[in-house]
């Protein structure tokens, strides 16, 4: 008897420890499974924006609403990620941070505008890449002075989150209104096209001359081209009556004083 009960005893570990290990896995997963899916512990309650303007924490707290009462465990952050970048266009990058137990946290960097564009009698926002992303009003104006472009065409819609001009044309009105000044001792005054497609664009200085530009070709050769003018071509004593300088035609340059006829 005796010697079977030692026989019986390593088993009997054995089995033991076998058990206790099944309890020490079982029991906390017995209580993680019904911490998720049989109370409120991990059910979102709040989401909270940070990094981003008023009314873009506001679009945002109205696109994740339906979030709120879903379990955190079970969302995919990626997804609502990209969700959101597609349907407000003034975010540049978002992260979404699950606060456990039951709080989201948005993390917001919004879009740096580089111009701002006067068309159909609204003004929009422009990105560096030429993306119409947003209306601008005036609460939402930034703090530093942006180079405004005014569409005199008609028939021209920005459309939100779609290119209203190109990559191109932003680089080119952002050398312009850095190099212009220096070339030509006056500042900005408006800045015209006529056209969202317009491969041009009208610079009217604050000494009234109108300057028009291809922004297709590289602004340096053209301030060049403008320059050589001033400096060669037409008198000091006559600058105060120029009316307008034409660059857009290669390796020519039209120009007219006022009551004067238009010289080649």
């Amino acid at each position: 008897m005796r010697g079977r009960l030692r026989l019986l005893k390593p088993k009997i570990l054995e089995w033991l420890s076998v058990v206790l290990l099944a309890a020490l896995i079982i029991v906390p997963l017995s209580i993680l499974s019904w911490l998720i899916f049989f109370t409120n512990t991990f059910i979102i309650q709040t989401v909270t924006v940070v990094d981003a303007r008023d009314h873009t924490a506001e679009k945002i707290q109205q696109e994740t609403s339906s979030l709120i009462g879903k379990n955190i465990l079970l969302i995919q952050p990626e997804i609502i990620e990209q969700s959101l970048a597609d349907s407000i266009f003034q975010i540049h990058n978002i992260r979404v941070v699950r606060k456990l137990p039951s709080a989201l946290k948005v993390v917001v960097q919004e879009k740096q505008p580089s111009l701002l564009l006067l068309s159909g009698g609204k003004y929009h926002f422009i990105d560096r890449q030429g993306i119409a992303y947003e209306e601008a009003q005036l609460d939402t104006l930034p703090g530093i002075v942006l180079p405004t472009i005014k569409n005199t065409g008609e028939h021209s819609n920005v459309v939100l989150g779609t290119a209203a001009v190109s990559e191109p044309f932003v680089t080119f009105i952002l050398e312009a209104q850095k190099s212009l000044p220096g070339a030509t001792k006056a500042q900005i005054a408006e800045i015209r096209i006529p056209s969202l497609s317009a491969r041009e664009v009208h610079i009217l200085l604050d000494t009234n001359w109108l300057i028009r530009f291809d922004t297709s070709r590289p602004l340096e050769s053209q301030l060049n081209v403008l320059q050589r003018l001033l400096e060669h071509t037409i008198p000091a004593e006559s600058h105060n009556q120029i009316e307008y300088i034409d660059l857009r035609i290669p390796n020519r340059v039209y120009y007219k004083l006022r009551n004067a006829p238009l010289t080649l």
